[in-house]
C-alpha cells in the first residue's frame, strides 16, 4: 500500500489512466474486477448515480457513467473484453464506493486480450509508477502539495 495526501493505493492492483481516469483493476481467476481508486472518490465528493453498460468493449471505450455532486463523467474501460457481471449493490448505493473503493468494485470483465491490453501506457502499476502518476495528478487538478506517508 502506498498513501499519497492521505489517499490510499493497494499495490495488488493496476490503475488506468488514460481520459484522466482514476480506475483500478485486479485479476481474480481470469477476470477482471475493475473499480474507482480513492483519488476520484475524494475528488469527485458522494458519487450519487452509476450506469454500467453491459456488453462486450473495447479498451479505452466508456463503459458507463457516474455522478457526484461535483461533475458528471464517463467510466471507461481499461481492458477489452465481456461484461460479465456488475455489482448491483453498488449500483444500488454508489456511496459504497466513497466508503471503500478497493473493495467496492463495480464491474467484472472477462477479457479478451489481457495481456496486449495491460502493455499499454495508460497502465500504471508499483509503488513508484502510482507516486509519479498520482503526483502529477495532483500538480495537474491543483490539488493540495503531495505528502508522502
Amino acid at each position: 500500500m502506498i498513501e499519497i495526501n492521505n489517499m490510499k493505493f493497494p499495490l495488488d492492483r493496476k490503475y488506468y489512466k488514460k481520459h484522466g481516469n482514476h480506475i483500478w483493476l485486479k485479476e481474480e481467476g481470469g477476470i477482471l474486477r475493475i473499480g474507482m481508486d480513492s483519488f476520484l472518490t475524494e475528488n469527485a465528493g458522494y458519487l450519487s448515480y452509476i450506469t454500467i453498460d453491459n456488453r462486450k468493449l473495447s479498451q479505452g471505450e466508456a463503459i458507463g457513467s457516474f455522478e457526484s455532486a461535483k461533475f458528471v463523467s464517463k467510466f471507461y474501460s481499461p481492458i477489452s473484453g465481456k461484461v460479465v457481471s456488475v455489482n448491483e449493490d453498488v449500483l444500488n448505493d454508489p456511496i459504497k464506493v466513497n466508503k471503500d473503493p478497493y473493495n467496492a468494485w463495480i464491474v467484472e470483465i472477462e477479457p479478451e486480450n489481457l495481456d496486449k491490453d495491460l502493455q499499454s501506457d495508460d497502465i500504471v502499476e508499483g509503488e513508484e509508477g502510482i507516486k509519479i502518476w498520482i503526483e502529477s495528478e495532483i500538480i495537474r487538478l491543483d490539488c493540495d502539495a503531495p505528502k508522502q506517508s
